[in-house]
C-alpha cells in the first residue's frame, strides 16, 4: 500500500492505536508525525464531555460522547498527576481540572498556586511559570490564532494590579499593563467562567478593576461584561441586555455563543430568556430571541455552555445539585439527554453512593505537538514537565520517580504505558 492509503486508514483510528501504530515501523511514524496527518486526525476526532471525578483512590478522568451522551462509551482517560513532595500543606486538594482547549487539558493545584498542562493522550504535562505577585487569579486559557500558541491570562494582586499572559510554548510571563484594584482585597472565584466568542474572551464577572479606558463616574463598571481580544490584547467592556422585571435573588447568568454571536442567557424561577447581540459593535442591539420553560430535572440549573456541535441550536446544561448534565435544544425547545454523574468509594459508603463535584468541560483529544519549553523530542512514550522546583514535584511509578536522574535541565521524563481503558 502506498503512504497515501496507509494514511487514510490511519486517520480512522483512535488516538491511542495510531500511538501504537508508530512502533511497527518507520514509514508509519513518518506518516503519522507530519503536521498535516496530525491536523486531519483531530478534525476527525469525536467531540466529548470529560468530567474529573474525585475518590478515595484521586481523581480520574471520564470521557463521554458529547452528541449522544451514551454512557455505554464511556472511557476513562489513564492520566497520573504530579506527585507533589513539597512541605506540607493545608487543606490539601490534589489536582482540580478548569480549563480545555484544543487537546490540552488545564490542572490547578490549590487555589492560585500552580498550574499544569497537559495532553491526555500523548501524556505530555508542563507546568507553568507563575506571574509575578503573591497570588494570581487564572481568567482564560485559549489558543491564540496567529502564533497557533495555547495561551492563559491570569491577573495578580501585584502592586499594579496586572495581567499577564503565559504559554506553554514559550518561557516567561508577559505584562499587558495596570489595571487598578478598586476593592482592598482580591477577588476570586475559581474556576473563574468564561466564554471564548470569535477569538475574544468574555466573563461576566471579573476582577474588579479599573482601566484607563474606563469612564470616571463609574470606575468599576461591575454590572458589565468584560471582553479581552486575544489579538490585540485589549480590553471592552460591554453593556448586557436588559434585567427581568421581576428580579430576584437567585437569577443566573450565562454567556453562549448563538448563530455565530455573542449571546446570553437569563434562568429565573424554571425559565430561560436567550438574548442574542446581534451587532457585536453595538451594545444596544440585544434581542430576546426565546424564552422556554426548562424541564423540572434542570429546574436549578447552575450552568450552561456551548456544546460546540456544529450546526446544531444545541445547549449543555448542568445542575450541580444533582451532578447531571443535559442536552438542550434550542430550536425544538426541549430536553434531548439528561446523564448523572456519581462515584462511590469512599470511607463507609457500603449503602449508597457519592454524588461526585461536578465540573464538566468540552474536550476532542488531539495528537499535534504542542511542544512545552525546552521539551526532548523522543520516540517513546514520555509525560514531560517543567519544573521551576524540581523538589517539589515527582512522579513514581515502581522504583522510579520524576525525581530520580534528573541531570540539571528543565525536564524529567518516565517512560509509560500506552493509554488503557478503564474496567467497567
Amino acid at each position: 500500500m502506498n503512504d497515501d492509503v496507509v494514511a487514510e486508514i490511519l486517520l480512522r483510528l483512535p488516538s491511542d492505536a495510531v500511538l501504537r501504530s508508530r512502533t511497527v515501523c518507520k514509514a508509519w511514524r513518518r506518516i503519522t508525525t507530519s503536521p498535516a496527518f496530525l491536523a486531519a486526525h483531530a478534525r476527525l476526532r469525536p467531540l466529548e464531555i470529560i468530567v474529573q471525578r474525585h475518590g478515595v483512590s484521586g481523581a480520574q478522568l471520564d470521557t463521554i460522547p458529547l452528541p449522544t451522551l451514551d454512557e455505554t462509551r464511556r472511557r476513562c482517560l489513564q492520566v497520573r498527576y504530579p506527585e507533589y513532595t513539597g512541605p506540607p500543606e493545608p487543606c490539601w486538594r490534589g489536582y482540580s481540572l478548569i480549563g480545555s482547549c484544543e487537546g490540552l487539558l488545564l490542572f490547578e493545584r490549590g487555589v492560585g498556586i500552580d498550574h499544569f498542562v497537559c495532553n491526555p493522550i500523548t501524556r505530555r504535562w508542563t507546568m507553568l511559570p507563575r506571574p509575578t505577585g503573591d497570588f494570581s487569579q487564572l481568567l482564560g486559557f485559549y489558543l491564540h490564532g496567529p502564533s497557533g500558541e495555547h495561551r492563559l491570562l491570569f491577573h495578580t494582586d501585584d502592586q499594579q494590579g496586572s495581567h499577564y499572559i503565559c504559554s506553554p510554548q514559550v518561557a516567561g510571563t508577559r505584562r499587558l499593563g495596570q489595571a487598578i484594584p478598586v476593592h482592598g482585597g482580591f477577588w476570586t472565584e475559581n474556576p473563574v467562567v468564561y466564554l471564548n466568542h470569535r477569538g475574544r474572551l468574555h466573563w461576566l464577572r471579573h476582577p474588579p478593576v479599573v482601566f484607563s479606558t474606563d469612564d470616571a463616574q463609574r470606575p468599576e463598571a461591575g454590572d458589565k461584561i468584560l471582553a479581552f481580544d486575544t489579538v490585540s490584547e485589549t480590553f471592552r467592556r460591554i453593556s448586557p441586555p436588559p434585567p427581568r422585571s421581576d428580579r430576584y435573588f437567585g437569577e443566573q447568568f450565562f454567556l453562549l455563543e448563538t448563530d455565530g454571536k455573542l449571546s446570553m442567557t437569563d434562568i429565573l424561577k424554571g425559565s430561560m430568556d436567550l438574548w442574542v447581540l446581534e451587532d457585536y459593535s453595538n451594545d444596544r442591539s440585544w434581542t430576546r430571541r426565546l424564552r422556554v420553560d426548562l424541564p423540572p430535572s434542570l429546574l436549578r440549573a447552575s450552568w450552561a455552555m456551548n456544546s460546540g456541535m456544529d450546526g446544531q441550536n444545541v445547549i449543555l446544561l448542568g445542575a450541580s445539585s444533582s451532578c447531571s448534565v443535559g442536552l438542550y435544544d434550542l430550536t425544538r425547545k426541549r430536553l434531548l439527554k439528561q446523564i448523572y454523574f456519581v462515584t462511590s468509594g469512599w470511607p463507609g459508603d457500603s449503602v449508597r453512593r457519592h454524588r461526585t463535584p461536578l465540573r464538566a468541560l468540552v474536550f476532542r483529544d488531539s495528537l499535534e505537538r504542542h511542544t512545552p519549553l525546552h521539551a526532548r523530542d523522543s520516540l517513546e512514550w514520555h509525560a514531560f514537565f517543567d519544573l521551576r522546583h524540581p523538589n517539589k514535584y515527582a512522579w513514581s511509578s515502581g522504583d522510579q520517580s520524576l525525581g530520580a536522574g534528573h541531570s540539571g535541565g528543565d525536564n524529567v521524563c518516565l517512560q509509560k504505558d500506552p493509554q488503557k481503558e478503564c474496567p467497567g
